[in-house]
């Protein structure tokens, strides 16, 4: 049985000159950096240059990687900066965040629902994408870095730059804030 081999060491043989390192290491994390990145934004294209742009600073940087922490670490670092980069520059056309259908592709709806549990469903998912969008982006990003980069407490904490308890409190907060959100508007709704 062949052992797989890990990110870090995909990063060190990419940068020793192995292209094929790149590829898996792309392909194992390419689908949740790109909902990372198209859950930021309200634009796919923004989202897309994001994505991108992360890429290529994986690339441009892949002599200097040294494997401190883990690849997925270094990944979401260089994510989270590349994404205030961009929010920074285009603070006015970003202002208003929505999010789009794909952007939650994963929450698809049960194929044996009514056609009304179907209607109820997406207004649901619809208002939790508005909610998370209107979290402070500290809140957003640490609680989008644990659902689309699966990454633990410690990993977002040196991505973010800040300790352990400081990423539980955005957590618990965003948490708290969306389901107040979403309690209070299904209380609107049946009102």
């Amino acid at each position: 049985m062949k052992k797989e081999v890990n990110d870090e060491q995909l990063i060190l043989q990419y940068a020793q000159g192995e292209s094929a390192a790149f590829e898996v290491l792309y392909q194992r994390h390419k689908a949740s950096l790109f909902r990372y990145c198209l859950r930021q934004f309200s634009s796919r294209a923004v989202a897309e240059e994001c994505f991108q742009d992360i890429w290529m600073k994986i690339i441009r940087n892949r002599v200097s990687y040294k494997p401190k922490a883990l690849f997925t670490t270094y990944l979401y670092r260089i994510a989270t900066n590349q994404v205030i980069d961009l929010y920074r520059k285009e603070k006015k056309r970003l202002k208003d965040c929505e999010y789009n259908e794909e952007s939650f592709d994963n929450l698809a709806i049960e194929a044996h629902a009514t056609e009304q549990e179907h209607i109820e469903r997406k207004k649901r998912l619809t208002e939790l994408r508005k909610q998370i969008g209107l979290l402070p982006f500290e809140q957003r990003n640490t609680l989008l870095l644990k659902i689309d980069g699966g990454l633990s407490i410690e990993e977002i904490g040196l991505i973010l730059d800040c300790g352990k308890e400081t990423v539980k409190s955005r957590l618990r907060y965003a948490t708290n804030k969306l389901k107040g959100s979403i309690r209070e508007s299904l209380e609107l709704e049946r009102s």
